[in-house]
């Protein structure tokens, strides 16, 4: 009879090879999704955020003490007349006025966007504006109201997206 203790410990060493590269895998393949959980909950903490920025600014909208209507009475010399009334008018949600602006006009940047906002009276400026507009339009892609392009503009659904999205309703 042949001794073969010499192949067995082959063996022993070949599967214990194969039980380090997977535990290797694992272990990257682990830290792969640790990676991409922590991208993931980066992304979401932000857009939370600004959600709750978006709600601070309806709210403040909505209860009869915008911000936009402090800022405009002191520089009322420079601005027209039509202009005053805006802000005491109901106006129409963020979103629908984004989706509306967007249909009448065409494909605009968040930048165009966020000076539109400014000027019909949703922010007191610029740099109060970019939070809101970005998450109001990031909602609004995500119910499938506008699209986004490649380009990063905003643009009307294509005739055949509304059908669709008619027909899903």
């Amino acid at each position: 009879m042949r001794d073969i203790r010499g192949d067995l410990q082959d063996r022993a060493h070949l599967l214990e090879e194969q039980i380090n590269t997977e535990q290797g895998q694992f272990e990257k393949l682990i830290e792969q999704f640790k990676a991409e959980h922590t991208n993931r909950i980066g992304d979401l903490t932000a857009e939370l955020d600004a959600t709750k920025t978006l709600m601070g600014v309806e709210d403040r909208r909505h209860s009869g003490t915008p911000s936009a209507p402090k800022a405009q009475p002191q520089p009322q010399p420079q601005q027209p007349q039509a202009r005053q009334p805006k802000p005491r008018q109901p106006q129409q949600s963020l979103a629908d006025f984004l989706v509306r602006k967007l249909s009448e006009v065409g494909a605009m940047s968040r930048a165009d966007l966020c000076r539109l906002t400014v000027q019909e009276g949703y922010f007191a400026d610029g740099d109060s504006a970019e939070p809101g507009v970005h998450a109001t339009l990031m909602h609004v892609v995500k119910a499938g109201l506008i699209r986004q392009l490649p380009n990063g503009n905003f643009a009307p659904l294509t005739v055949v997206e509304t059908i669709r999205l008619r027909q899903a309703i």
